[in-house]
């Protein structure tokens, strides 16, 4: 079960103990009994200890008190959850780690420990007010940090990895035209920037520029021949547990990992190119991967040739008019919720995007193009709640959008509106189990099937209308007698060549060939079988209702051949007649 929803007792007695623990804390140092100033440093002492009972016994009930019947429980029995290290989830190893926020109340409560043994305030003789005087004076006299400077490598210092030693917070480094073969480490929070032409080189070797400084920026490197080690992500940037760092107009190159960002929250990767090495997609990095890092914002970068773009566990993400091209899956997003993306590009890869385990995500206004192979799709939507797809273009891939389990939860959300799908073999792909879907005012313009619902069932429990509009069917007849720009007759996808391979699956090997598509269209002429319709749209729409973005520059779909309508009738002839022996309802 989802910790969010256990513990509520305690949660709703935290902020009580939070008070108490700031109360005693604040009252420590003017009471004079030790007695009494050690028990009210108790709470801030003991909310930790309490904290760390209490997590332990919810891990151990979210874990084992599952569903009898969990898959989980097919491989598993019990499960012995850590607060510390690693444990094991069947074939998963899961990490734990405390935040700096428990060990930041540990310290205070150690420290009002301390306050106790303390002298009170009271007893204390009162400094002289001239004391008080000039050790204020003292401060507003004081010297201020000396200002921001400008090292350049080669002049403050022969290689890139001493300057930036020698750097202070707010410098800035400058890295000359050429070639450094170096490794270099930014830890402070210094903008480090590359003339035209200046190159980090690893020399094939580990992480070539590593980041641990809050507030770094690397700007106009560029960056390149990482190390080939999966073991220890050898990555071309790595961004390890800083935040607010930037990374803008930089290019990364013949790198396993491309930007690996590890804790680095509300980190911003801007206008840079990275381009992996020349592997198969099996043995690529990650061109961009986000790990646990939340409000972060990746726009306008280009990723070529990588694995996948991955936002893993990292809420509050805006991805914004990147091109990912030639990689495995354009984006890998998992357990992150609240994140948008807008005006993406994602061509030729082999899954556009994958969304699973999140909610609160909007795709708005992206292309995703060309996602070809057995499994390949524009967009995978799994297991997810409050997804808005809007304005989309999905052309030419195997699969367009493929939904399972979306929306999870009662209550949950799916709206799918305004979208071009075009030219795929299938438009819209729905596991049985996806109900309470909205889908209008998208145009589904040819496709060899423009929806497709796995297994046995239809696609009925959707809706394919909103306030009386639904979508265009470039297959659909329409008759618009009041000129409104919607069709007075329902469009019903039926598929009689569909129904025979669901009842005999040896004809799914003709499927999507002429033979096929005639059977159907015969069908349709001479109506004397009638399989139950995947889906009825009451409200069709006379024509594509798309934003200017969303036509793009795609023609109408090539009209059916001679030779296709030829060999469909033979087929008709052939296998129509073989059918009629049982009925299809």
């Amino acid at each position: 079960r989802p910790m969010g929803t256990l513990a509520r007792v305690e949660r709703r007695l935290a902020p009580l103990g939070m008070l108490g623990a700031f109360g005693g804390i604040l009252l420590i140092p003017w009471a004079r009994r030790r007695p009494l100033r050690v028990l009210l440093a108790l709470p801030a002492l003991l909310m930790p200890l309490i904290l760390l009972v209490d997590l332990q016994l919810w891990m151990d009930a979210a874990v084992n008190e599952r569903d009898p019947n969990a898959a989980l429980n097919l491989t598993v029995s019990r499960i012995d959850p850590k607060l510390f290290g690693a444990y094991e989830v069947g074939q998963f190893k899961v990490a734990t780690e405390l935040g700096g926020g428990f060990y930041l109340a540990g310290v205070a409560g150690l420290l009002g420990l301390g306050l106790a043994f303390a002298t009170p305030l009271a007893r204390r003789r009162r400094a002289p007010a001239a004391l008080l005087a000039a050790a204020a004076l003292g401060a507003a006299l004081a010297p201020g940090r000396a200002p921001a400077a400008e090292l350049v490598v080669g002049t403050a210092a022969p290689d890139v990895a001493t300057t930036l030693a020698a750097a202070r917070d707010g410098d800035t480094v400058v890295v000359p035209p050429g070639v450094h073969h170096e490794h270099p480490v930014v830890d402070r929070a210094v903008q480090l920037v590359g003339r035209p032409g200046a190159v980090l080189d690893g020399d094939g070797a580990g992480t070539v520029l590593r980041i641990r400084a809050a507030g770094a920026e690397v700007r106009g490197l560029t960056i390149r021949n990482g190390g080939e080690g999966y073991d220890a992500e050898d990555a071309g940037i790595r961004i390890d547990h800083a935040r607010d760092v930037r990374i803008a107009d930089t290019r990364v190159e013949d790198t396993l990992f491309g930007i690996f960002v590890v804790q680095g929250d509300r980190c911003a990767i801007e206008r840079t190119t990275i381009v992996g090495k020349d592997l198969p997609h099996v043995r690529r990095g990650d061109g961009i991967r986000l790990w646990y890092s939340a409000g972060c914002r990746l726009v306008g970068n280009r990723v070529e040739r990588s694995r996948d773009v991955i936002i893993w566990y990292s809420a509050g993400t805006v991805v914004e008019d990147n091109v990912v091209r030639a990689s495995r899956y354009g984006l890998h997003y998992m357990y992150s919720n609240d994140n948008v993306f807008r005006r993406n590009r994602f061509e030729d890869d082999q899954v556009g995007a994958a969304i699973m385990y999140s909610r609160g995500i909007e795709l708005t206004e992206n292309s995703f193009s060309y996602a070809s192979g057995p499994a390949a799709y524009g967009v995978l939507l799994k297991d997810s709640d409050d997804v808005f797809v809007v304005g989309n273009r999905f052309v030419h891939d195997t699969i367009g959008l493929f939904v399972d389990g979306v929306p999870q939860s009662r209550g949950g959300r799916l709206d799918v509106r305004g979208n071009l799908i075009a030219r795929g073999r299938v438009g819209i792909a729905l596991q049985p189990l996806s109900r309470g879907i909205r889908l209008w005012e998208n145009a589904f313009v040819g496709n060899d099937l423009a929806v497709q619902v796995l297994g046995t069932g239809t696609a009925e429990g959707d809706e394919w209308a909103v306030d009386g509009r639904g979508n265009y069917w470039s297959d659909g007849v329409v008759y618009d007698r009041d000129g409104d720009g919607v069709s007075e007759l329902p469009y019903r996808l039926e598929s009689t060549f569909e129904a025979l391979a669901d009842r005999h699956p040896v004809l799914a090997f003709f499927a999507h060939t002429p033979p096929a598509e005639a059977i159907d269209l015969g069908a349709r002429l001479f109506p004397v079988f009638a399989p139950r319709p995947t889906l009825v749209d009451p409200h069709p729409l006379v024509a594509p209702q798309l934003a200017a973005w969303t036509r793009g520059e795609d023609g109408p779909p090539p009209a059916p051949t001679l030779a296709g309508v030829g060999a469909g009738l033979f087929g008709v002839v052939a296998l129509a007649a073989w059918a009629a022996r049982e009925p299809l309802a």
